[in-house]
C-alpha cells in the first residue's frame, strides 16, 4: 500500500477518511494500545467488520501474543489462537500473506478447533492482514465478520495493518534489536489495560465488553492516551476511589 494507491482511488472514500483520522492521531500525544484500537475501529468501519484484533510476534519469534482487540469476543478468539497455535493470525504471521476465510463451513475446514468459538462469537468469516516492518513480520491484524467479506477488504485491511505497524514501531530508522524492544514495550502496555477493564467491570457491574467500550469512551472524552487513563483507573482503585 502506497500513497499512489490512495491518490489513484484504489481505496473507497470512507476508508481514506478513516485512514486520515488514524494517521492524524499519531502526531498528537498517544499510546500504542489506544492508537492501534483506534486504527482497528477505523478499519472495522471502513470494511464492515464486526470486530478486530491484533496478534504480535513475540521477541525471538517463538510464539504469538495478543496485543489488543476492539471487543471481548475478538479478544477471546485471539487468545484462543495463541493457546492452540492455530488460526488466521497464526497462518498470516507464518506466511507473511493475507488470510481470508469466508463462511463457517470454510472456517471448519481450515481450523476445526475454532469453529465453536467463531459460532459463539457470532462471526462467520475473517480477514487477516500481515503487519510487516522492513521485511519482518511483526504480527497480524485480524478482522472478524458477521456478514460476507467485501471486495474492497483486502486493500483497505492492508493499509490499516501498515498504519498499525507504524504505531507499534514509531516511525524512524530502527535496528532489529530496537524492533524487538518496541514490540515488547507495546505488549507490556496491555497489562494495565486489562487491569482497568477488570476494575470497571467490577465497580460498575459491567461485562468485560462494556467495560472496554467505556474505557475507550473515557480516553476519547478526556483526549488522553488509553494507557494513561487505564493507569489512573487502576491507581484510583488501589486507593479505594471511585473510577
Amino acid at each position: 500500500m502506497t500513497s499512489q494507491d490512495i491518490t489513484e482511488g484504489t481505496l473507497p472514500e470512507h476508508a481514506v477518511r478513516e485512514l486520515a483520522a488514524a494517521t492524524a492521531a499519531l502526531v498528537t500525544d498517544h499510546d500504542v494500545i489506544g492508537s492501534v484500537v483506534n486504527v482497528m475501529i477505523g478499519c472495522n468501519q471502513s470494511v464492515g467488520a464486526t470486530a478486530a484484533g491484533i496478534l504480535m510476534n513475540q521477541p525471538g519469534g517463538e510464539r504469538l501474543e495478543f496485543l489488543a482487540a476492539t471487543n471481548h469476543r475478538a479478544e477471546h478468539i485471539e487468545l484462543y489462537q495463541t493457546r492452540i497455535a492455530e488460526g488466521p493470525g497464526i497462518d498470516c504471521v507464518a506466511t507473511g500473506q493475507a488470510v481470508v476465510v469466508d463462511g463457517l463451513t470454510a472456517v471448519a475446514d481450515r481450523w476445526p478447533a475454532l469453529l465453536d468459538t467463531f459460532r459463539a462469537a457470532g462471526f462467520t468469516g475473517v480477514h487477516a492482514a500481515p503487519m510487516i516492518w522492513h521485511g519482518q513480520v511483526l504480527g497480524a491484524l485480524n478482522l472478524f465478520f458477521a456478514t460476507d467479506i467485501g471486495a474492497d477488504t483486502a486493500v483497505v485491511a492492508q493499509a490499516f495493518a501498515d498504519i498499525a505497524s507504524v504505531v507499534v514501531i514509531q516511525a524512524g530508522p530502527t535496528t532489529p534489536t530496537q524492533v524487538l524492544a518496541q514490540t515488547r514495550a507495546a505488549l507490556e502496555q496491555r497489562t494495565v489495560i486489562e487491569q482497568a477493564k477488570g476494575v470497571l467491570a467490577y465497580t460498575r457491574g459491567l461485562t468485560m465488553d462494556a467495560a472496554f467500550d467505556q474505557l475507550i469512551e473515557l480516553a476519547r472524552g478526556q483526549q488522553h492516551p488509553l494507557t494513561k487513563v487505564a493507569g489512573l483507573i487502576v491507581e484510583q482503585a488501589s486507593n479505594h476511589q471511585e473510577p
